[in-house]
């Protein structure tokens, strides 16, 4: 089953030549100023009169940015992704003004933004010490500069309709990649619910391998693209036979794709989900030079795990979390004897989170992982590569003298820059810290060639009982996808789990529960095209839209000089 981009089961040339050519006339005198339409709306399509009222066009972008938050936990409505969103496409096809066509974008990235990032709300309530009017203030910014995007799209797809309404809708899927990859890189990068994470199509999710996530967001936005068609043009034979043809090609697609069953692996690890408090209070208790008691609790828990496994075979593995405890390995004797004698009586193999410091005067913090062999010799220390802005930094175009983070640690973290694993016989531990599994672009740098396992160490407590837990984990198991490796995740309080190679989750512990989740796993080696090639996809995306905004751009200019032309011989 070919399912390439450019091959979404439709006659692409077939479905534009017959409306390019019937506007051919139309194209050649039109006004190119994005305050005029080339003609009525209901001149071209049947159902385009039903989206004449502004206000159904604003409501057509809210209903789009409603299904999109459905689209993702809490709700989980999965299904919604393929027609999210439809409605917003719809009314930018029918508003041949760029400038609103823009703002019914913004408006539907303001509320869908708003809405699944509530959680905003509860971490600076919670963590940062924020009044709820200002935590809520500091969600509406986030919404109001990310919604941007959202905009761009808006804009794009309506200056495109401008010409030839067709082309704007085989555009759709490439602009909304380009608003993707924008999220991803600019603005410290935040690309959190990608469209592409809501597909659960098991089949399909593997054309990550090659595309990353946002070959998924493509495919999902083409059929969105399609049903706006066959919503503006229903009598058109092409776009009836379109909508009865292109679900069997996806489910028949997700059938021959679907990954197959993976044998219990052969290697043991055991997650440590430790459920500690983020309050001060329950913080303070752990601090090791006061008080060692919680923390050998722990070590002596993990080793008993270990040991309640009466199989026989290569060496353990035991994980922590990152978590908000203060343990700092390379300056703190206590804990890094405890850690130390953890991999020794357990002979296992032991990765453990710290801070550690870049300079010796303790005032540059690194997040970082520890990796000990059996024999409780450091194999690595991972610095997280990474940061989270105004978390664990403040960015420099962000007023840092006067805005201020949200965490405890003293002084900013500075990140680390080493993309290396850490090798033991059996396979390599790619590491990498909490929000970093959100970035695919970083984490297939830190897979090395041959066998190798993704371990994430992640500290969602900070979210409390929002939605964002299920949100990060869905990151997370795409990056398990994109690699095609196993992914260990221990987690301070939930969700920890354990990822086979496509994306399913084969063991879990619940939330809010002090546990140990021992569990199967194997090293993977043979690299995807994405781990191997990264963002090509994605970046071709952007040269298709670069070259098609030129040439409308070049055609527009031409058909203005043409114009002048004939004025200037009446």
């Amino acid at each position: 089953m070919n399912l390439q981009p450019g091959n979404l089961g439709l006659d692409i040339g077939k479905w534009t030549r017959t409306t390019i050519n019937s506007q051919l006339t139309t194209d050649n005198s039109a006004q190119t100023s994005d305050k005029e339409s080339l003609s009525s709306p209901d001149d071209r399509h049947p159902n385009a009169g039903l989206f004449r009222s502004n206000s159904l066009r604003v409501g057509a972008s809210a209903l789009s940015a409603a299904f999109l938050y459905a689209c993702f936990p809490l709700l989980a409505w999965h299904h919604l992704v393929w027609v999210a969103l439809a409605p917003l496409l719809v009314a930018l096809l029918v508003e041949l003004n760029a400038k609103r066509g823009f703002w019914l974008g913004y408006l539907c990235g303001v509320i869908f933004f708003a809405s699944s990032c509530q959680w905003f709300v509860d971490v600076m309530e919670m963590h940062g010490g924020l009044a709820p009017v200002l935590a809520w203030g500091v969600l509406g910014l986030f919404a109001l500069l990310f919604a941007v995007f959202f905009g761009a799209f808006g804009w794009a797809v309506s200056r495109t309709a401008v010409r030839v309404r067709t082309r704007a809708l085989i555009l759709a899927p490439f602009f909304w990649v380009v608003g993707e990859l924008g999220r991803t890189y600019l603005f410290t990068g935040v690309p959190w619910n990608l469209l592409g994470y809501a597909m659960q199509a098991g089949g399909l999710r593997r054309i990550a391998t090659v595309t990353a996530v946002y070959g998924l967001s493509f495919l999902a936005l083409a059929t969105s693209s399609l049903i706006a068609w066959v919503i503006l043009e229903p009598r058109r034979n092409a776009a009836r036979l379109a909508v009865l043809i292109w679900p069997v090609v996806l489910i028949v697609a997700n059938w021959l794709l679907a990954p197959p069953p993976v044998a219990p692996g052969s290697r043991v690890v055991h997650l440590v989900q430790p459920n500690i408090g983020m309050n001060v209070q329950e913080v303070v208790k752990w601090a090791p030079w006061s008080n060692p008691e919680p923390l050998q609790r722990l070590v002596d828990k993990s080793i008993a795990s270990v040991r309640a496994d009466a199989t026989t075979g290569p060496k353990p593995f035991i994980i922590w979390p990152e978590n908000p405890a203060p343990f700092y390995f390379e300056r703190d004797p206590i804990f890094r004897s405890a850690a130390e004698r953890m991999a020794r009586e357990s002979g296992a193999y032991v990765v453990v989170g710290s801070v550690n410091f870049a300079d010796a005067a303790e005032t540059q913090p690194k997040n970082s992982a520890m990796v000990l062999n059996p024999q409780g010799q450091v194999l690595l220390a991972y610095d997280k590569i990474h940061l989270v802005p105004f978390g664990e930094y403040v960015p420099d175009w962000a007023f840092p003298n006067l805005v201020g983070k949200i965490t405890h640690e003293a002084g900013n973290f500075v990140p680390g820059s080493s993309y290396r694993a850490a090798e033991t016989p059996e396979g390599a531990l790619s590491l990498f810290i909490c929000y970093e599994s959100i970035f695919p672009q970083l984490v297939r740098r830190l897979v090395p060639e041959g066998p190798a396992v993704l371990v994430n160490l992640s500290n969602d407590a900070w979210f409390g009982d929002t939605a964002a837990a299920a949100q990060h984990l869905e990151k997370a198991r795409l990056r398990a996808i994109e690699n095609r490796r196993y992914l260990l995740r221990a987690t301070n309080d939930g969700i920890t789990c354990i990822i086979d190679p496509y994306g399913r989750i084969v063991a879990r512990l619940p939330r809010h529960e002090s546990a140990i989740l021992t569990g199967r796993f194997d090293f993977v080696a043979g690299d995807t095209f994405y781990t191997r090639y990264g963002d090509v996809f994605a970046w071709m995306c952007v040269a298709i839209v670069v070259m098609a905004m030129t040439h409308q751009y070049w055609r527009e200019e031409q058909i203005k000089r043409q114009e002048a032309k004939g004025k200037s011989q009446k």
